[in-house]
């Protein structure tokens, strides 16, 4: 141990400097204490921090052009892709978090998605190619993730019950649009995006009860205390 010629203390370890006095200790320091680890680097942060920054830079890039230099009247397009840019962001920042399990994230992207579909279908005066199409296929596409989260990496969430409910809550969308689209008219092929989804839904529900029962039934059990 080295004594520190201005406060008197011994100090040990490989420290060059006093802690108390901060000046520099004569002699050759001591073996460390603990073995040298090098700080964790946190990689998923700076290329978050990366993205962000090209895609709000391009972002300002955009609505300058669309403010500045187009003087003929027309839709500010830059907003919507300003807004697409802060979702996206959003979700990825959420993705790289990985602090919520599989069928959160998988549910709050459908309704993300979804909804900046609608919008911007509606910006650009209403089509109808979001909840005619886009939407059903997002639908189906979630429904089919949960299925297989359900089955192989059922780890992303500690019980059955969550799969479950999401499978209800995604699927019972198709059967409230088909009632009252259909109604008592005639099926068209605006409607079959929607069909293929409650097919979908009723397949994977039949599924889960199938090959998640027992974890279900455990679940319910345990919730309800029978």
């Amino acid at each position: 141990m080295i004594t520190c010629p201005h406060c008197h203390v011994q100090i040990g370890g490989d420290s060059e400097y006093c802690p108390l006095c901060q000046n520099r200790l004569p002699g050759t320091p001591d073996a460390a204490y603990w073995p040298a680890t090098a700080p964790r680097i946190h990689r998923a942060g700076m290329l978050y921090k990366i993205v962000a920054f090209i895609a709000l830079g391009c972002c300002m890039a955009v609505g300058a052009v669309d403010f500045l230099l187009i003087d003929t009247p027309h839709t500010h397009w830059s907003l919507l892709a300003v807004l697409w840019v802060i979702v996206g962001l959003l979700v990825l920042r959420g993705i790289l978090r990985r602090r919520y399990n599989g069928p959160r994230q998988l549910f709050n992207l459908l309704l993300i998605v979804s909804a900046m579909l609608v919008f911007t279908d509606w910006f650009h005066g209403y089509t109808g190619f979001s909840l005619d199409l886009a939407v059903p296929i997002l639908c189906s596409i979630s429904l089919v993730c949960n299925f297989i989260f359900s089955i192989v990496r059922s780890r992303y969430t500690v019980n059955a019950l969550v799969y479950m409910l999401m499978n209800i809550g995604i699927g019972i969308l198709p059967y409230l649009l088909l009632f009252f689209r259909v109604g008592g008219d005639t099926m068209n092929a605006r409607n079959i995006p929607w069909v293929i989804c409650l097919i979908i839904s009723m397949i994977t529900f039949l599924g889960l009860v199938i090959f998640r029962g027992r974890d279900l039934r455990c679940e319910l059990e345990k919730r309800l205390h029978l």
